[in-house]
């Protein structure tokens, strides 16, 4: 060990603030704490907005914001004004964090929470699921709306009645009507009474949601760089983008109980959120998703150096412009101001985006962020959708698990892993087996919700 990591305090020795949890927050990753928790402190810093997290814990981070008491630093890089720029905050906002699967009486107790005011959610495209394998509304529940059923289902049982909205942030059309749903399925699924459903209809909104902001997480490359800059160590650092925007569908109660824009933050209230959905998650989303893809099989790591690569460059500027902006509705001056901040958010070069952290539930995400360009594209002009068609064919031939020999890391679904490891396995690589593989993939409506 050097001197200088001897020295080094580790960020739980800076002073740090307590608050009362207002916001219940399913996900503890990289976009969560650099997206809706930073905003949070910025509203505090601001506003006085007096409000704490308590993160239900995932499968990331718990441990670690455990040991650090809930701080940690963002780090916002960006082009501002023509000029780079960079930002550092040390965010304390989380409380406390729970876990349903070892303390499930304490999960349940958050919902008498007096305090409670808003629930926030980032389980990825495939986390707003129903599972009948959920039986029974006293032992946890596999999901996250099986969880947060048997959480709202506690509130009521308690006679708690101050209104909650729920905030989810999963990248799919109307997010909280979803979620609503599989919260209402649950509901029959375990039988609960219909006192509960006029509770939720009295006392919960479920807000459909859009956000947009790179967050590339934890700088791995220049770990004790960073923490040398800091003056501390800090294990879950979090770096970012400047560039933010959260627009959120629901009661005007929310805008008043939430003083994000008021804070000076790029928060939008409307009713009519459908056209910055389309927008953001075609061009934004659907290029980080197929970029993904070719970007790993081409052997590149991060989104900059697969916009700087000339010939995966090239190919992701034609499919933006080309591909994806025609089809959408709007003004084309509009889209194409929008089309380059993407590009110029993509080749940020203080955001090392790795292309292995976009990868994960490509399918789930292909279906909702790149399907719907095709098929247009496929419908109106079938002989230019060869770069959309070929980023398909990548996230096939990326999910035989191997390229050249070497293993490719998938992170997904079991059953999606498993399914296309079988199909893999029972083809013959020719062009009739790829044929094969091609319908069997297609024709799984499971996995595309439809043939």
């Amino acid at each position: 060990m050097t001197v200088e990591q001897e020295v080094t305090p580790s960020i739980t020795t800076l002073p740090r603030k307590s608050f009362p949890v207002k916001i219940l927050q399913f996900g503890s990753g990289n976009f969560l704490r650099g997206f809706a928790d930073w905003m949070v402190h910025v509203a505090n810093e601001k506003l006085n907005f007096n409000a704490g997290v308590c993160v239900v814990q995932s499968i990331s981070n718990g441990d670690s914001l455990k040991e650090q008491v809930g701080v940690y630093t963002v780090i916002l890089n960006g082009i501002s004004n023509g000029h780079f720029a960079s930002e550092k905050y040390v965010v304390d906002v989380i409380q406390r964090v729970v876990n349903p699967n070892t303390h499930f009486d304490l999960f349940l107790n958050e919902a008498l929470n007096p305090d409670l005011q808003f629930i926030i959610s980032n389980t990825t495209e495939a986390g707003i699921i129903f599972s009948e394998k959920d039986n029974s509304p006293s032992t946890v529940a596999s999901t996250f709306p099986g969880k947060l059923t048997q959480l709202l289902y506690n509130r009521y049982r308690y006679g708690i009645n101050s209104p909650l909205a729920v905030l989810p942030t999963e990248l799919i059309e109307n997010n909280g009507a979803i979620l609503e749903s599989c919260v209402l399925q649950y509901s029959a699924h375990w039988f609960l009474e219909p006192g509960f459903l006029d509770w939720l209809t009295a006392h919960v909104a479920f807000c459909n949601t859009l956000v947009d902001r790179i967050v590339s997480g934890f700088p791995k490359k220049s770990k004790e760089i960073v923490f040398k800059e800091l003056g501390y160590a800090d294990e879950l650092v979090v770096e970012g983008e400047r560039f933010h925007l959260w627009i959120i569908d629901g009661p005007p109660w929310v805008e008043r109980e939430l003083p994000l824009k008021r804070a000076g933050l790029n928060v939008e209230f409307t009713t009519d959120i459908a056209g910055h959905r389309v927008r953001k998650v075609r061009v934004l989303n659907g290029a980080h998703t197929c970029m993904a893809c070719v970007g790993l099989l081409a052997g590149l790591k991060t989104v900059r150096e697969a916009m700087d690569n000339p010939v995966v460059g090239n190919y992701l500027k034609r499919m933006i412009y080309e591909d994806i902006l025609p089809h959408l509705a709007g003004d084309h001056a509009e889209l194409k101001k929008y089309a380059d901040e993407v590009v110029d958010r993509f080749r940020n070069p203080a955001i090392e985006h790795l292309l292995q952290s976009i990868s994960l539930n490509s399918f789930s995400k292909f279906n909702v962020r790149v399907l719907p360009s095709l098929l247009t594209q496929m419908e109106k002009n079938p002989g230019g959708a060869e770069r959309l068609i070929f980023a398909f064919a990548s996230l096939l031939y990326l999910y035989s698990g191997s390229k050249n020999g070497q293993t490719v890391l998938l992170n997904d679904s079991p059953a999606v892993i498993d399914f296309m490891r079988r199909s893999w396995e029972e083809c013959v690589r020719s062009y009739k087996g790829m044929e094969k593989l091609s319908r069997a993939v297609l024709s799984k409506k499971e996995l595309w919700g439809q043939s």
